[in-house]
């Protein structure tokens, strides 16, 4: 079994939460530092009133580059076939796919890569009438900006947040959950998948953290799904959690201090997770098979 113990949080009053961790084969906890939020590692998703805690699509990006691996365009979804996706069910996931490649792309000042995912999420954006998010504006900056790893995904990630708002003022909540959806689930391909080729107990951590993200995105689809577009992605997703159920976590709590000058609190809790690697390999399986089922044209 592998057990790792979750890094204490800071956090300001109106950020979400992020759980990065720390993971050792012993069974003794072990303190660490302190980690400060920050807007691009998770978000609130709010609708109708109901916050879901669901981890910024390019959370799993930054996890990626500070381990210091190498930029894999191996990982990214075909772009080339973004016209064969018709229906709007298929727009918004692929949309949420390619928006977390892009993500990734940028944070590694890969310019010519993320230039060309930015025209096929604009193909995508136009179809789903999103043309005032990815606005011509919009692109020239992303445009003048190439290069600059961290103005391009502050650019993208307003651009999405400019989506999502447009969408839910619209009353298309529905399309803003795939979106969501197709973003969580390209992360989750990308930490199966490197995981798979060498494992590394930080990013087998940050899957075991998902559990939570999939429980919340499971009901997100079931609620916005009047046209039983979701009927088959949630079977999948559902059948994805039982695999998510053999992880055993563990909360330990401590009482959180704060901080009057920074105005943060720190949680000094924790979480012990538990699973192996035959848990690993089933769900990087049912992950793959899942994404594999939305980006087919």
């Amino acid at each position: 079994m592998k057990k790792a113990i979750l890094k204490p949080l800071v956090f300001f009053a109106a950020g979400a939460f992020l759980f990065n961790s720390c993971g050792e084969e012993a069974k003794t906890e072990k303190k660490v530092e302190e980690e400060t939020f920050d807007e691009r590692n998770s978000f609130r998703a709010v609708f109708d009133d109901q916050i879901f805690s669901i981890p910024s699509p390019i959370q799993t990006g930054y996890l990626i580059k500070k381990l210091n691996l190498k930029f894999d365009e191996s990982l990214l979804s075909d772009r080339t076939v973004v016209s064969n996706y018709a229906s709007e069910h298929k727009q918004a996931l692929n949309l949420g796919i390619y928006g977390t490649d892009l993500g990734y792309a940028s944070m590694y000042g890969q310019k010519n890569v993320s230039l060309n995912y930015l025209k096929t999420i604009e193909t995508l954006s136009n179809e789903l009438g999103l043309d005032a998010a990815f606005s011509a504006k919009f692109i020239a900056d992303f445009e003048n900006n190439s290069g600059d790893e961290d103005k391009m995904v502050k650019l993208m990630s307003q651009a999405f947040k400019n989506a999502d708002n447009f969408l839910k003022n619209a009353n298309r909540k529905a399309v803003s959950a795939k979106i969501l959806t197709g973003g969580w689930i390209e992360s989750m391909y990308y930490a199966t998948t490197l995981n798979s080729r060498a494992e590394s107990e930080d990013i087998e951590q940050r899957i075991a953290q998902q559990k939570q993200s999939l429980e919340s995105i499971i009901e997100l689809l079931g609620q916005y799904n009047d046209d039983n577009t979701n009927d088959e992605l949630l079977a999948q997703l559902k059948d994805l959690k039982t695999s998510f159920d053999k992880i055993v976590l563990d909360y330990v709590y401590e009482a959180p201090s704060t901080d009057a000058e920074s105005k943060t609190m720190k949680l000094n809790h924790t979480y012990n997770i538990e699973f192996d690697d035959a848990t690993a390999k089933e769900i990087a399986e049912k992950i793959a098979t899942i994404r594999n089922g939305i980006i087919k044209a």
